[in-house]
């Protein structure tokens, strides 16, 4: 039998905290592609969303990278 996939997700307020912005913002990066995300439940206006927690990590990451991109020069 095969494996199951382990994803681990997050929800919109949980990123929002990491990334130390609103969950609006949030909201607005998966809608601009920057995120990853999936509406759970009926999918219906208030659905919550989840968002790939190796995707927060990969958007984190690749902010460092810009970040010492600039102080470097």
């Amino acid at each position: 039998m095969e494996e199951p996939i382990k994803t681990e997700f997050l929800t919109s307020k949980e990123v929002a905290e990491i990334l130390r912005v609103t969950p609006a913002t949030v909201m607005n990066m998966i809608k601009r592609g920057q995120l990853r995300g999936k509406k759970v439940g009926a999918g219906g206006v208030s659905s919550p969303w989840r968002i790939p927690k190796e995707d927060v990590v990969e958007y984190v990451e690749s902010i460092k990278e810009k970040s010492s991109v600039k102080t470097s020069i």
